[in-house]
């Protein structure tokens, strides 16, 4: 089983900053026919400067690419998860606390799939994580917290944005 792990929104708490943090998992067996999805789109439907660009921001692109996205994704035996919080019902104590948070929410996520504990799955994160301390951190909090074994794969290809 594989789990690509993305999240919509931000952790700030200024007044440009989302209302919202959407944490959403696209669960599969077979990733390959999702990363074909994402790849054939990219090649295909963005324009050549787009086409460098590290993740597709679905929800900065246009209806099209968003509707073959879906489109194509829906083809596929997938599963989604997701957890929304609504930042303004969050202690004002934890707003300096913004890895606490995702790694808590995120964990929370995982340990709600109904998978049983022998599963074992890859778990693909984006790069939203670059601080290699703060990686650590959350690749640490995950295995801890996790219902199931499964290895992180960093560093992949990003599935989009708001699925």
């Amino acid at each position: 089983m594989y789990i690509y792990l993305d999240e919509s929104g931000d952790l700030g708490f200024d007044l440009n900053s989302s209302k919202h943090i959407v944490i959403a998992l696209l669960i599969t067996k077979n990733p390959h026919k999702i990363e074909r999805c994402i790849k054939n789109i990219r090649e295909r439907k963005l324009k050549k400067k787009l086409k460098e660009l590290p993740e597709i921001k679905f929800n900065n692109s246009d209806e099209l690419i968003r509707e073959k996205t879906l489109t194509c994704i829906g083809r596929e035996s997938i599963e989604i998860a997701y957890i929304v919080l609504d930042k303004n019902r969050l202690n004002p104590g934890m707003q300096t606390h913004k890895q606490e948070i995702y790694n808590f929410i995120a964990g929370y996520l995982m340990r709600c799939l109904p998978y049983e504990n022998t599963t074992y799955s890859k778990l693909i994160v984006d790069k939203r994580i670059y601080n290699k301390v703060i990686r650590a951190e959350f690749d640490q909090y995950m295995k801890q917290k996790a219902a199931f074994n499964y290895d992180l794969i960093k560093d992949k290809i990003k599935i989009s944005r708001q699925l």
